[in-house]
């Protein structure tokens, strides 16, 4: 106001505006006065503005303290908290934090990087001088006090990637050294406990963009491996006394939870240089001298007395599943081939039954970005699990049992590469490659794994060992049939003439074919909790009969037209898309209906072509193809639900079959379907039970 005085101009309190007082001779001092007018009314302009935005702010929290003592800070009570907080200096606020971890759920979000990057720092610095002087680790108070911070602190990247930057792999290792040497003998529960956090609290700081995890995941192989440098490896064993478990503690930290991608690549990178440039035995003596650790009974299984037998490359392996893009470079880079080699055929798992590198495979093979993106390669990986895995000597039911499940899924995501491998049986034994399958029912299929039938059986025979992974091969088997006849059934409705009845009968044929070449192998499965062989296959069968019910049939609104050939196909099928049988259901049927139970091969046989022919009934009465004749909805939809082969007593199954034969006979041979039906039991038909 002053200013505008002294200059010769007029401010309207009313409204702001600036204007010229008095008149000047001199074309300088008006030209300068017009200056100072537009400075000043852009002064009032902003001032304007602050006003009002203030009378705003001021309106809406006058409005709030109407109504409620809260705003986004909490009640009064946590605001008055968070500004007595804030009155503290960065290092008073870093040792209440420390002092009282429960406050940082609250207090976190409102810190300062300094800070937090300093609460970690002080974490680090304490759990090293404990690794140093392991017996802090007796003391469960000092104990208990860095659980509760790691496990306040634990999520947060702000004080985790500062924290285990400070810590090093070198101060992990010993850390866990330290915990685990008094984990055997005392009763702290919170021993177990640090170690989950740990592991939590390296996660989170992998994740981290502000975090090197390459190298540290190499560093920790380095150290954990023994193949750092002298000088490295003198420094780590002068710093930290307790004996280094180092096999227990890679394999505990890589075996769960989700990393950052950086962090498994390099401990992946660097184990692959430790497993494929030492020699073998050496390997196996570094996992069996320092994998001896109560870390292995850390979240193992509850029915194993030892625990875990630690494998960390095993662990790494389903690390790499979980990170598919990575994993397939993995295996498709410079040295991929000869990895896939080394891991599939040659490398023993039976440490951790397979699961792993199955569980790498079964990842990367079903990404749907890999998939989308890289298929060829994604199909060679799978073409090249499928025939390397079989090689391997330790590869069977007896030693890869951990695998069956997360193969049997694989097969089911790649189970008409299956059927064609069936259908076209040869002794072949070629090379990995990708094959583009067309059939008018199904989803035209790109860069599908070629499988050779003998490398098939061997993947089959572990697949369908446990129950799990048999029922995931029986819903591989439910869903290529149902989709096959969704597809038939929408192509027919739409007056398509390649949905014929000789098409229809292929399908059925061709499902029963595939679903009889792999009772051959069920029957020579041996599955905890079956009473006989032929009860694996009856269960087989059954389960192939409860997964049908769960395949999605596609409408007319799923096809499209393929260009220059006759008919349409699928769009957007539900390829390997349909739900888990639940396992109870498997094991309800291997108790029940001990019936099924059989002594002759000839009588098994026939109750196989029997079934064969009520399963194709029901599954062209779950895709709408075929109606259940009204006398008989009471048996067949007892609760307005289709049965499955499991409801079906063997002293009944002639019967059913009778019903099911004269709802097919108009349109295909009942005759073609039990003759397609290849008997499982042919092979052991002269063999003594």
């Amino acid at each position: 106001m002053r200013r505008g005085g002294h200059h010769g101009l007029h401010i309207d309190h009313a409204t702001g505006a600036v204007s010229l007082a008095r008149t000047f001779d001199d074309e300088d001092e008006l030209a300068y006065a017009r200056t100072v007018q537009q400075e000043v009314a852009e002064q009032i302009e902003t001032a304007l503005a602050d006003a009002a935005a203030a009378d705003q702010a001021l309106a809406a929290a006058l409005t709030a303290a109407a109504t409620t003592d809260v705003n986004h800070i909490g009640s009064l009570a946590d605001q008055q908290t968070l500004l007595d907080f804030q009155a503290k200096s960065p290092a008073d606020q870093v040792q209440y934090l420390l002092d009282h971890p429960d406050a940082y759920a609250f207090l976190g979000e409102h810190l300062s990087d300094e800070v937090k990057a300093e609460v970690g720092t002080h974490v680090a610095d304490a759990l090293d001088r404990m690794a140093r002087d392991p017996q802090d680790f007796g003391d469960p108070e000092l104990v208990a006090r860095y659980t509760a911070l790691l496990g306040a602190v634990g999520d947060d990247p702000g004080v985790m990637a500062p924290m285990y930057e400070r810590l090093g792999a070198d101060g992990l290792l010993g850390t866990y050294d330290g915990l685990a040497s008094f984990m055997g003998f005392s009763d702290d529960p919170n021993l177990a406990t640090l170690a989950a956090e740990l592991r939590s609290g390296l996660q989170t700081a992998t994740r981290s963009d502000a975090f090197d995890g390459t190298a540290f995941g190499e560093e920790l192989v380095q150290l954990a491996t023994r193949t750092a440098d002298d000088d490295t490896m003198d420094a780590f064993f002068g710093t930290y006394p307790s004996s280094p478990m180092h096999a227990a503690v890679l394999d505990y930290l890589m075996r769960d939870g989700d990393y950052g991608e950086e962090f498994v690549r390099g401990v992946a990178w660097q184990l692959d240089e430790f497993e494929r440039t030492v020699d073998p035995q050496m390997v196996q003596s570094w996992m069996h001298h320092t994998g001896m650790s109560p870390l292995n009974g850390l979240d193992a299984d509850p029915a194993s007395l030892l625990g875990r037998t630690p494998d960390p490359m095993g662990a790494t392996m389903g690390q790499l599943g979980k990170h598919p893009e990575l994993g397939l470079e993995f295996f498709s880079d410079a040295d991929g081939e000869k990895r896939a080699e080394f891991y599939f055929a040659e490398r023993d798992w039976s440490r951790d039954g397979f699961q792993g590198v199955a569980e790498a495979a079964l990842g990367i093979g079903t990404d749907p970005e890999n998939i989308a993106e890289r298929g060829e390669d994604t199909g060679m990986l799978v073409s090249r699990f499928f025939g390397l895995l079989p090689e391997n000597p330790e590869f069977t039911a007896e030693h890869a049992g951990g695998a069956a499940e997360p193969v049997g899924s694989l097969l089911k995501h790649y189970m008409q590469s299956v059927q064609v491998a069936v259908e076209g049986s040869t002794s072949a034994n070629g090379a990995p490659g990708v094959a583009n399958l067309t059939n008018s029912f199904l989803p035209q299929l790109q860069d599908q794994p070629v499988i050779y039938t003998g490398d098939l059986d061997k993947l089959l025979a572990v697949a369908v060992s446990t129950e799990d992974g048999m029922a995931r091969v029986a819903e591989g088997v439910a869903n290529f049939r149902q989709t096959a006849l969704g597809g038939w059934s929408a192509l027919h409705g739409a007056g398509v003439e390649i949905a014929n009845p000789q098409s229809l009968e292929r399908i059925l044929t061709s499902s029963i074919g595939l679903e009889g070449h792999i009772q051959r192998v069920v029957s020579d499965a041996e599955i905890e909790g079956a009473k006989s062989k032929d009860q694996q296959v009856a269960a087989f069968t059954s389960l192939v009969s409860k997964a049908a019910a769960l395949v999605p049939v596609p409408g007319a609104e799923d096809l499209v037209d393929i260009a220059g050939e006759t008919g349409k196909k699928l769009a957007d099928a539900a390829w390997s898309e349909i739900r888990n049988v639940p396992s109870g259901q498997i094991t309800e049927i291997f108790g029940g209906n001990e019936n099924a139970a059989r002594e002759l091969a000839t009588d098994r046989l026939v109750d196989g072509q029997t079934r064969s022919v009520v399963s194709s009934f029901l599954a062209l009465a779950e895709a709408g193809i075929v109606d259940v004749p009204p006398e008989l909805e009471a048996i067949w939809m007892p609760d307005g639900e289709l049965i499955s082969l499991a409801d079906i007593d063997l002293d009944e199954l002639s019967y059913r079959h009778g019903e099911a034969a004269n709802a097919l006979g108009h349109l295909v041979s009942v005759d073609d379907l039990r003759s397609a039906y290849q008997d499982p039991f042919v092979v052991l038909s002269t063999e003594p039970r």
